[in-house]
């Protein structure tokens, strides 16, 4: 048994390590991936220290090093649903600021926790296990309230899936821990422990690992097939596609703060997953709110640079160009211009005072 724990740890860092070089390959072009090297490097740092009462625990200088960086684990698997979920997903204030409090409230057993001792401040346990309760929740309600929202199908069917399986897996770790402790748990459970632990990694391993047909076939895709244009609009979609541009473009529908997929579809008279799919594959938006926000942000920018709206509240440009509140609206311009709405408008002022002279 102590060596079916042994291989389980083993191979559970392994294929962290390979999904953590995975990560860092595409951390430039994906948000996500920086968080999910991240989180690879914490697990590993957990799979090492987790040892039962008949397995020996790595050297303490070792434990030193990987004891603060498993602790921060939670924050990490935050972070990393966080911007699995929401593509537009950046680091915030209430993210750092939770990850503070995560971490000053580890701080105080760090020192039992290197030398495998008891812990001996129990308020700081339950307040990490409540902000872990709390995380859980925070994971569960970004899944549920933005699938409605999400135009990739996989990741809409996918969202459920993955709120679910972290959710087990912190009730698994905190099972174990109010009932065994935080270390030298029985050869068995701490089997169980880490199983659940590898199941889940060799999940993510065949996730992000596939087969690229044209590598094994020593070939690129020649320029030939990609050159190829794409394919015309059929009937169905030129219809839909005309539909939609009455409907967001006359109608301006975008300035209805809580538009939701399900009306726009029920306006247009077309099936909600015939319009979810033409938004996504033909128009290439992720997320339904991305292809509202393309809209109203047209419309803010033109309010912003329009002359006789220059004493106009930023607020009532936000309002009146269909965002429901001025911080969704000042995150949306940010992230869209690199600017925020005060510097577009005196951006433009200056670039307009001079032709006026």
């Amino acid at each position: 048994m102590v060596f079916l724990e042994l291989f389980i740890r083993i191979a559970g860092i392994t294929l962290l390590l390979l999904i953590s070089a995975l990560c860092l390959r595409d951390a430039r072009m994906l948000p996500a991936a920086r968080f999910g090297a991240l989180l690879s490097i914490s697990l590993c740092a957990v799979l090492a220290t987790s040892v039962s009462a008949n397995s020996a625990a790595p050297p303490i200088e070792l434990r030193y090093i990987l004891t603060p960086i498993g602790s921060s684990t939670a924050i990490f698997i935050w972070w990393f649903c966080l911007a699995l979920l929401d593509d537009d997903f950046r680091l915030g204030r209430l993210e750092w600021a939770v990850a503070a409090i995560w971490t000053g409230f580890g701080l105080v057993n760090m020192g039992a926790a290197i030398r495998l001792a008891p812990l001996a401040h129990d308020w700081a346990i339950i307040t990490r296990t409540i902000m872990a309760v709390g995380i859980v929740g925070h994971i569960g309600y970004v899944a549920v309230k933005g699938r409605q929202s999400d135009l990739v199908e996989e990741r809409r069917n996918a969202r459920m899936f993955i709120a679910g399986a972290i959710a087990v897996l912190f009730l698994i770790d905190l099972f174990g821990e109010r009932l065994y402790g935080f270390y030298y748990t029985p050869l068995l459970v701490n089997i169980v422990q880490l199983s659940s632990f590898l199941i889940v990694i060799t999940w993510s391993a065949f996730w992000l690992l596939r087969v690229d047909g044209t590598a094994l076939a020593f070939e690129k895709p020649s320029a030939t097939r990609t050159a190829i244009a794409p394919p015309a609009l059929s009937p169905k979609d030129t219809a839909l596609s005309t539909k939609l541009r009455t409907v967001m473009e006359e109608d301006k529908a975008y300035l209805e703060t809580d538009l939701s997929i399900g009306t726009l579809a029920t306006r247009i008279g077309a099936p909600e997953h015939q319009l979810r799919t033409f938004i996504n594959q033909t128009m290439g938006h992720r997320n339904f709110r991305t292809f509202l926000n393309g809209y109203r942000m047209e419309a803010a920018k033109a309010a912003l640079t329009d002359p006789q709206k220059t004493t106009l509240p930023i607020l009532t440009i936000a309002m009146d160009s269909g965002f429901a509140s001025l911080a969704s609206f000042n995150r949306a311009f940010k992230l869209t211009t690199g600017k925020t709405p005060s510097q577009y408008r005196n951006g433009q002022t200056q670039a307009i005072a001079p032709d006026q002279n």
